[in-house]
């Protein structure tokens, strides 16, 4: 049988080139040329197909075993080639290839920052749902049934008739519920740091998903003094300047009475930060008593204050950032910026 004598000389040239191949390209040439798909298999393959039936019971196990064999022979190359490695120098005074670190994101850390200034103060930090009740949302808020944050160009609504949050103050209202019930001990100093959701057209300074700050005060004799103190802390803290100036104007917000927009400013900051004259920062006042009555809270004996803010907005500031975009595209180039 000359195909037999062919399979015979098949596995020994496989086992002979295999075993002196010095390297990985040898390797490979030597597979290409036996197993390859034009290489000396293909060959034997046909010849055993063409050849007649009374043969193929004794050429089979052959074809196999030559087959089989060489592909042995193949894997015990590669294996022996990667204990030994490349076979090259060694320079052990090469610096290791270089693997670029992860980091924080830039909303991340400011908001890692923003906890730490407040339980500083002794305020705890709590958060709620982000698919929320419309009572939370709205209702308990003193926002009216009529009011325009209620239409579905600024709010998203789900189909068993929740709302995703459009502001952390829902959070407000879970808390004075519980303190209306007696299940949470008055007085309260608490902050929000989280997502908060707008159907609202996406450009530079506004998008649709953005976060939150939101801090409030229940306690007894509470003024506004006490709230400038606590922002003004808050400001010093995060801008990292000691000469950081709060400027109250009054402002309207259903959930607090009065209501104040806040501006800051920095003199002393160079004049092309944004900051080195008055610029609009944040919204806030003191707790509205329907707010409270509606948590269950008695408004005679108990008030506060209560403020929100962006904290892209304040990244913006902080950095010098133009697109709020930046913190929510996934663009790697731009978080790196602030990666330390």
């Amino acid at each position: 049988m000359p195909l037999a004598d062919d399979l015979a000389a098949f596995q020994g040239d496989a086992a002979t080139a295999f075993a002196g191949a010095a390297d990985v390209a040898a390797v490979e040439t030597a597979r290409i040329a036996l197993l390859g798909r034009q290489g000396r298999i293909v060959a034997l393959q046909e010849a055993f197909r063409a050849a007649p039936p009374e043969e193929k019971r004794n050429l089979g196990p052959l074809f196999n075993a030559a087959k089989q064999a060489a592909e042995t022979a193949w894997k015990d190359a590669q294996a022996r080639l990667a204990d030994q490695g490349d076979g090259g120098p060694l320079d052990i005074t090469q610096p290791a290839p270089a693997h670029r670190p992860g980091s924080i994101h830039p909303l991340s850390r400011l908001g890692r920052e923003v906890e730490r200034v407040f339980t500083s103060m002794g305020f705890s930090v709590v958060d709620g749902p982000h698919a929320e009740h419309d009572d939370y949302n709205f209702t308990r808020l003193n926002i009216p049934q009529d009011h325009p944050a209620r239409d579905a160009q600024d709010t998203f609504w789900l189909t068993d008739g929740r709302c995703l949050r459009t502001h952390t103050s829902s959070v407000q209202s879970r808390f004075y519920e519980l303190a209306g019930q007696g299940r949470l001990t008055l007085p309260l100093r608490s902050v929000v740091v989280g997502r908060v959701f707008r159907y609202e057209a996406v450009d530079a300074t506004h998008d649709n998903t953005f976060t939150q700050v939101e801090g409030f005060v229940v306690d007894r004799g509470i003024t506004v003094s006490h709230l400038v103190g606590t922002l003004t802390t808050l400001l010093k803290g995060l801008i990292g300047r000691d000469d950081v100036e709060v400027r109250l104007r009054p402002a309207y917000y259903p959930f607090v009475e009065p209501g104040f927009d806040v501006d800051i400013r920095s003199p002393s900051a160079p004049p092309e930060v944004r900051y080195h004259d008055w610029m609009e920062l944040l919204g806030c006042g003191m707790i509205h008593p329907q707010v409270l009555r509606n948590g269950g809270i008695d408004p005679a004996e108990w008030n506060g204050f209560a403020f929100g803010l962006g904290l892209e907005r304040l990244a913006m500031v902080r950095h010098g950032i133009s697109d709020i975009r930046v913190f929510h595209g996934g663009d790697l180039r731009s978080l790196r910026q602030f990666a330390y």
